[in-house]
């Protein structure tokens, strides 16, 4: 089972992380987590929300963002159209350190690269125009990619259409061993999403009493731990819906809700849609899909 906390394994013979998502192909959701790497996601087309740290910020046809690393955030992608297509890159802070910095010439992309502690969202004008350069990665070898991703950092460095979802606040001050430990209850939800999920458990196994496990975790997300866990488990219940199984009560049982009337208010809470009316809409665009085919 995957993990919730992201775990960003690159390649010795490459500097960077770089993955391309089709609908058919879609990256397997890891709910709400967090990773050290630098990350860089361009997504074509559909419409979405992106939830970092404590901002929502919603878009519609597609998105640019760049963040830095140690920032909780969700996934950003959708199944909105059917060539929507959804490429993450991800690069560890050695990457900027041990080499982008021995170059002097680079200084606007290491200005560009610091700046992604505030998380940079680019503008439409910018998205549209970069798209055949994120979209050549996948005919590229390691060498290319490489150059192929400088050339684009070199690009957004001169821009100045983004918007900075952070100005004074900063995700990135909060202690090791408190990104450690949020790393933790993050694996734990991920093991017992299914199950019972206890607090007084995970605050033991965290060293923690109860109500300082919850201020912990409210410091550290800005939002409720029974919150991110219903969240975490409607995401889970999409993954199911959207590999064929389609029964709404095993769902239910499957990501973790007992209650059907509960799932249902939950669904609908963080989907804007009742299980039944999501499934109607998924199997009237198959059939549209299959009658244009």
């Amino acid at each position: 089972m995957k993990p919730l906390l992201e775990s960003i394994n690159v390649a010795v013979d490459t500097s960077l992380k770089i993955e391309s998502y089709a609908n058919e192909n879609h990256c397997a959701s890891a709910g709400w987590h967090v990773h050290p790497e630098y990350e860089m996601v361009y997504i074509k087309n559909g419409s979405g929300v992106l939830r970092i740290g404590p901002q929502k910020k919603a878009y519609s046809n597609g998105v640019l963002v760049f963040l830095g690393g140690n920032i909780p955030h969700a996934d950003f992608g959708n199944r909105d159209q059917a060539d929507n297509l959804e490429i993450v890159i991800q690069f560890k802070k050695e990457f900027l350190e041990e080499k982008l910095k021995v170059f002097p010439e680079l200084g606007k992309i290491n200005a560009l690269i610091r700046k992604s502690k505030q998380v940079l969202v680019f503008g439409s004008e910018v998205h549209k125009r970069l798209w055949p350069d994120f979209e050549r990665f996948g005919d590229l070898d390691h060498q290319g990619k490489l150059i192929n991703l400088l050339s684009i950092l070199n690009h957004l460095s001169r821009e100045t259409s983004y918007e900075p979802l952070f100005d004074n606040f900063t995700l990135d001050n909060f202690k090791k061993d408190d990104i450690k430990r949020l790393e933790e209850i993050f694996e734990y939800v991920n093991e017992h999403y299914s199950g019972t999920i206890s607090v007084v458990e995970i605050s033991t196994q965290l060293g923690l009493t109860s109500n300082s496990f919850c201020r912990f975790f409210k410091k550290m997300t800005q939002r409720t731990f029974i919150d991110f866990v219903n969240e975490f488990r409607i995401n889970k219940a999409l993954e199911f819906f959207n590999t064929n199984n389609t029964l709404i009560t095993e769902v239910m049982y499957q990501s973790g809700f007992n209650d059907p009337s509960y799932f249902s208010r939950q669904f609908k809470k963080y989907q804007g849609t009742t299980p039944s009316n999501y499934l109607k809409r998924k199997y009237d665009s198959l059939l549209l899909q299959d009658a244009l085919l």
